[in-house]
């Protein structure tokens, strides 16, 4: 939000005048010339998903404290193990570095940049090497159909057109009040601007617009769409999988996820997320589950690299099964949770869930929105859900 001065004379120019003498003029001292450069960038090391990862690729990101331009190359990554696919340079004083792990192995990657790698505009190289480890795993579980299990729902969006009013409903609910977690967006329905099946794909649009003229509009400055399966279907158990593209832009939120049918009791209903992502982070894909014991701020979940989320589909599968949720990317699980025997309110997922997806804006997760972006779009190829015979 912006942030919302009468000059005086300063008490040393109002001295020099008095003196005569202050500043240029015959006979005064010359200023001393300022101190050269001598101090060279620091550097720090982060990374996109601290703690173990379950993925062959993970990001790293490099930050420098001056502008460094093309002096700092992959070549100044030095790794204990696997190797750099890319680097990203959205600044002179950000990197990002994307490191190809060993596969089917676990350990520590060791990231390391030499002192003296990279130089400032006055040639000083970093007087510090810098160390960042990293756990990872890629001894990851394959997730797939599991055996046994037959396709019980899908659509694969082959009619063009509003989505299907047989398998698909509109939350809009909140669209007054404005929505949860600081969310920026307007949900509407039947918009084909916002929500479309269209050569194969269901197309959901986030746009830059307020839509004043809808009865339920409520202030917001962008509009998208939220598609549900509540009161159509609903599933205890299962195979799930969505294969998508994630919009791009810092601020949007998309999300492909499941809510217990009474869903009016979260988190006591339940909810799980089974692919979420941010576009100010857009490698990284995160999921998670919300219990009465675990929700908002200690939500038990993982996260993920997928270095093409924005550029490529890629599938989004949940493994649901009595006792236990596995959530992976492309055949591979990164979270794995159990039932910790305590309850509903440690594992409501032996009840009912529907299916959602939509792109949210802003909010806890989205963040900053950059209105640059509009419009941006999350393309879904098709949404399946498979379960053992007798469900």
């Amino acid at each position: 939000m912006p942030h919302f001065m009468h000059r005086h004379l300063p008490f040393t120019a109002l001295f020099c005048w008095a003196l005569l003498g202050c500043g240029g003029g015959g006979g005064g001292e010359t200023a001393a010339p300022p101190s050269a450069d001598t101090t060279g960038p620091s550097v720090s090391i982060s990374s996109s998903a601290p703690g173990v990862t379950a993925t062959s690729d993970v990001a790293f990101s490099i930050r420098f404290s001056e502008p460094v331009g093309s002096s700092f190359s992959a070549a100044d990554v030095v790794l204990s193990q696997g190797r750099v696919l890319d680097v990203l340079r959205p600044s002179d004083t950000l990197a990002t570095v994307i490191v190809a792990l060993p596969a089917d192995a676990r350990g520590t990657l060791q990231v390391n940049l030499p002192a003296a790698s990279v130089f400032d505009a006055a040639g000083n190289g970093n007087a510090q090497s810098v160390f960042f480890s990293q756990l990872f795993d890629t001894t990851a579980v394959t997730t797939q159909v599991p055996a046994g299990y037959t396709l019980v729902w899908a659509d694969e969006f082959e009619t063009d057109g509003l989505p299907d009013p047989a398998r698909w409903g509109y939350d809009t609910f909140r669209n007054p009040l404005g929505w949860f977690n600081n969310e920026l967006q307007y949900y509407a329905r039947e918009r084909p601007e916002n929500a479309v099946v269209q050569g194969g794909q269901l197309l959901i649009t986030a746009r830059r617009e307020s839509l004043s003229g809808l009865p339920d509009w409520g202030g917001q400055r962008y509009s998208s769409a939220r598609l549900i399966t509540k009161n159509i279907a609903s599933w205890t158990h299962g195979f799930i999988e969505v294969r998508a593209k994630m919009p791009c832009g810092r601020g949007t939120w998309p999300a492909i996820w499941m809510l217990g049918l009474d869903d009016e009791n979260w988190p006591l209903s339940g909810e799980i997320d089974i692919m979420e992502h941010q576009g100010s982070n857009p490698t990284r894909i995160l999921g998670t589950l919300h219990t009465q014991n675990n929700h908002a701020g200690n939500a038990i979940g993982s996260a993920t690299q997928v270095p093409t989320a924005c550029t490529e589909f890629h599938d989004y599968q949940l493994t649901w099964s009595p006792g236990e949720i596995r959530i992976g990317v492309d055949g591979v699980e990164f979270f794995r949770a159990t039932d910790p025997g305590n309850g509903r309110a440690g594992w409501p997922f032996e009840s009912p869930h529907y299916l959602l997806l939509n792109v949210a804006i802003g909010g806890s997760l989205g963040g900053p929105v950059d209105d640059s972006i509009f419009p941006v779009t999350m393309a879904i190829d098709h949404v399946r859900v498979y379960q053992r015979s007798g469900g």
